[in-house]
């Protein structure tokens, strides 16, 4: 992967999703190469260079402290298009400082993540008692992961993050998301969850997102081909996505009034992977 300097113009960009009024992405592109990712189809990359190419905005702080003199956040959004707390991030530390700076303004923000990386700044988030993570686990073991995320945390330094977030009286929410159906496991997840967990969240995988193709491809070569055919014939028509989607939404509520975790659905419409009426906040119960 080519690592590469850049500068950016705007770092609190306007966001539709309900998450957050503004959101700040720290890099362009990702080391991480999960396949299902849709921001592979970012504008302001090149096609197929998502994986290939990592800009580090260098002078995102220096921005930031600008912006702020005149945006007036009511909560920031990090991580929509990039993972925050990937490799380079040790070394160039651009999360840690714009946390810092976002609580020194008293900004509450909500962390899109799924690496265990970000355990080294827990002390940090833990400063504004409305800081939130959302804490990716979609998948149920390290052969899964490794196949469609090549270079993500490994299923046992994600358990162990989320029980260091859960210590740390953290906001958590764990996010099975996208759920990718007969790869992911509703009742896999909610076996090796931490019992602390209060809320998980489900997003449904969506054809549009990422590379459908490879996808399909690396179910068949992990799972077998009889596996790939289910996953394709989900989404050939609008009958076939609904259908699955309410056996999900009703496995994920039987699931949750066991465990007695607060439950969260999210479906995108047939056409499109994302709308901005789509709300994470709203709970199933």
């Amino acid at each position: 992967m080519e690592v590469k300097a850049i500068n950016t113009q705007r770092i609190l960009s306007p966001t539709q999703i309900s998450l957050a009024d503004y959101v700040i992405n720290p890099y362009r592109g990702c080391e991480f190469g999960c396949v299902y990712c849709y921001s592979q189809s970012n504008k302001n990359l090149k096609k197929d260079e998502f994986f290939r190419f990592l800009g580090i905005k260098l002078n995102a702080i220096s921005i930031l402290e600008r912006e702020l003199k005149y945006k007036k956040p009511k909560r920031v959004l990090l991580g929509s298009t990039t993972e925050c707390f990937q490799n380079q991030e040790i070394k160039h530390k651009l999360t840690k400082k714009i946390l810092e700076l976002l609580n020194a303004h008293s900004i509450p923000y909500t962390i899109l993540t799924k690496s265990h990386l970000i355990r080294h700044y827990l002390d940090t988030i833990a400063e504004n008692k409305e800081n939130k993570i959302y804490f990716t686990l979609n998948f149920h073991s390290n052969n899964i992961i490794r196949a469609f995320e090549l270079n993500s945390s490994l299923l046992q330094e994600r358990l162990t993050t989320i029980r260091e977030i859960v210590k740390n009286k953290i906001i958590l929410r764990i996010h099975a998301g996208p759920f990718v159906p007969f790869v992911s496991s509703l009742e896999e997840i909610f076996k090796i969850i931490p019992k602390e967990t209060n809320e998980l969240g489900v997003e449904l995988y969506h054809n549009k997102q990422g590379n459908f193709k490879k996808v399909l491809l690396l179910t068949e070569r992990h799972l077998g081909e009889e596996v790939s055919k289910k996953l394709k014939s989900i989404y050939k028509d609008k009958t076939n996505y609904l259908d699955f989607a309410d056996k999900l939404k009703s496995q994920l509520k039987s699931l949750a009034k066991t465990s007695q975790i607060k439950t969260f659905f999210t479906l995108a419409d047939f056409n499109e992977f994302y709308l901005p009426s789509m709300n994470y906040e709203k709970s199933l119960f």
